[in-house]
């Protein structure tokens, strides 16, 4: 399965430290799956997998990637243009409303 997580973060351009910030999965956990000391439960792989918007089945091994190819996930210029259109904005800006996008979403955890 480390294999298949390790592709994701190579095909997107991602470390797994930017995955266990934006996720939540701690590095250790993760460097113990890479190691085999471990293999995640199925709450972890989950996020991973939503995270990765692939399906659960996909992270795991047991669905080809033919029937379930992972999306890209937008580019800082998609996001730019998606919230603020054609205006000019700084990328201080964008950072700032990314982490307040990852600080509401940490929040709705507790409120259900």
């Amino acid at each position: 399965m480390y294999e298949i997580f390790a592709a994701l973060m190579k095909e997107r351009g991602l470390t797994a430290y930017r995955v266990s910030m934006d996720t939540g999965v701690s590095q250790a956990t993760l460097s113990d799956w890479k190691r085999g000391r471990s293999t995640p439960k199925l709450p972890k792989l989950q996020k991973l997998a939503d995270y990765f918007g692939v399906s659960l089945e996909y992270m795991m091994g047991t669905q080809d990637a033919d029937h379930n190819a992972p999306s890209a996930p937008p580019t800082d210029a998609d996001l730019k243009y998606a919230l603020f259109g054609s205006r000019d904005v700084d990328d201080m800006l964008l950072e700032d409303v990314k982490a307040f996008a990852r600080f509401s979403l940490e929040r709705s955890k507790y409120r259900k």
